[in-house]
């Protein structure tokens, strides 16, 4: 059995829910589930589905590291 997603553990960056959010969402232009709508334990983190073909997934990561410049 395999799963497609992964959690980001996004908690070395320092950033509190709405920033972590915003990063995700405005500066990287992608739409993730953040890890504190699955509950306590999930702050800080963001799940990323990678059931997708390998040239949009690079596009994804792409768009993570220029936002995070």
């Amino acid at each position: 059995q395999a799963s497609f997603l992964v959690w980001l553990d996004c908690r070395g960056l320092g950033l509190g829910h709405k920033e972590l959010v915003s990063l995700f969402t405005d500066k990287a232009r992608l739409a993730l589930n953040d890890g504190e709508m699955f509950g306590p334990g999930g702050e800080g983190f963001m799940r990323m589905n990678v059931a997708t073909p390998r040239a949009i997934l690079q596009q994804a990561l792409h768009q993570l590291w220029k936002a995070l410049q």
